[in-house]
């Protein structure tokens, strides 16, 4: 049975854990509003002791800087507790935020690609009033 897409301005997040493996299906928006639900998802999936977690964002429909950052804690959160966090199915959106704020490491994430889908040099940009 497909996976119904979340209405606009929701989020739904299913989780199962099967062994060792819990899996956060996460379908809708992720923003300010909806990132408490991955953090409860993420604690649920934890109970179960897992090795690994994984996040399948194929039907994230939208990520704004505070649901990066949500994603983010969650790896941290994951990798804490000495199991493997994985973030799967990223959108080009996602990925295109990933690149620009550098965190694409992080989140185990491909290097941003250029134009030509050759992997690009890292750009270190220093902070505002850096050096002063």
């Amino acid at each position: 049975m497909a996976e119904r897409p979340a209405p606009p301005g929701h989020l739904t997040v299913a989780v199962t854990v099967h062994a060792a493996v819990a899996h956060l299906h996460v379908s809708g928006e992720l923003d300010m509003d909806t990132a408490p639900e991955i953090d409860s998802a993420v604690g649920v999936a934890l109970l179960g002791r897992p090795r690994i977690v994984i996040l399948d964002a194929a039907t994230l429909s939208f990520c704004d800087c505070v649901g990066l950052g949500t994603l983010l804690r969650a790896g941290r959160r994951v990798s804490g507790t000495g199991a493997t966090f994985h973030l799967e199915g990223p959108s080009p959106q996602l990925l295109r935020l990933a690149a620009l704020t550098g965190t694409s490491d992080a989140l185990g994430l491909p290097a941003p690609c250029g134009e030509d889908g050759i992997p690009g040099p890292r750009v270190h940009t220093p902070a505002v009033g850096a050096g002063r």
